[in-house]
């Protein structure tokens, strides 16, 4: 091909880029509009606990971006007072300014509190309790606790021989795990200004397995509640690793006579050996 060709070619695809690049630096892109506006939803004014009846002045209408909405917000009409909009028992505790829907109502104001707070499937159980075994009476209605059983257990011989390095009678566990206390007695709710009170019942919420444990240990032995703190989730039974508390294992003098019976106590070890012409014992040198 001709070189002077060539030479009008490449000049011509240089000057074309650079068209471009002049062109597409002078094109602005217009910015996206915003949507800007807002409006006014319900949200609450305080603290409220499962089980209150709302009034006027536990709700404010706030303003609220309108490109931010989501589903179940209460929106504002007209002149509209906070109560007109939404009236009635509450079925789960509403924290301050927290947006209003109406999925945080019983549904009739004459509704079962504790059956309508209840997780789809669990269940509502009550056990027996004292100051002791409800942490003095610091539990309250909402608070997540373990349930913990101890009880004394039953071994035959043989079994006694192969367990005695790990328990004699006594054993407490954890039988449940971060579960939701419902209700003290019969008060599912709380009272700030209400001093400590120690229960004779405590409602706690369990699935259908747990009903059944709970049904059963009682009849074992005696139950205690130990409190979580707030957000504390863990969980240690089942995860492979965890071991009752036994007797043995929470007692000194237990692991000492344990101890001494594998060793012999320092004194020397005796059986007996019984034939037709009557019982000899030996001694068993170490």
């Amino acid at each position: 091909m001709n070189k002077n060709i060539l030479i009008v070619f490449g000049g011509g695809f240089l000057i074309a880029l650079l068209v471009a690049m002049i062109v597409s630096s002078s094109i602005k892109s217009e910015p996206e509009a915003v949507n800007t506006n807002k409006i006014e939803v319900l949200v609450s004014n305080k603290k409220m606990e499962l089980g209150y009846t709302l009034k006027n002045a536990d709700m404010v209408w706030q303003e609220w971006p309108e490109a931010n909405l989501f589903e179940g917000l209460i929106r504002r009409e007209d002149n509209q007072k906070p109560i007109e909009a939404l009236e009635g028992r509450l079925r789960r505790v509403v924290y301050a300014s927290e947006p209003m829907q109406k999925s945080m109502l019983l549904s009739s104001d004459k509704g079962n509190i504790v059956a309508s707070s209840l997780a789809a499937g669990n269940r509502a159980v009550a056990i027996e309790v004292s100051a002791a075994s409800m942490v003095g009476g610091f539990i309250k209605p909402g608070d997540y606790v373990d349930v913990i059983l101890s009880h004394s257990i039953k071994v035959n011989n043989d079994e006694r021989l192969a367990l005695q390095d790990t328990v004699k009678k006594y054993v407490t566990e954890t039988i449940l795990e971060n579960v939701r206390v419902l209700a003290i007695d019969q008060n599912a709710t709380t009272d700030e200004k209400d001093k400590v009170k120690v229960g004779r019942t405590v409602t706690l919420e369990v699935n259908s397995k747990g009903a059944e444990k709970l049904a059963l240990v009682g009849q074992m032995g005696d139950l205690s509640l130990s409190l979580r703190g707030v957000g504390d989730t863990e969980t240690i039974v089942g995860g492979g690793t965890y071991q009752p508390t036994t007797d043995v294992g929470a007692s000194g003098i237990l692991q000492e006579i344990v101890k001494r019976s594998e060793t012999g106590g320092g004194k020397p070890k005796k059986i007996r050996i019984y034939s037709d012409q009557g019982v000899e014992s030996i001694e068993v040198k170490k």
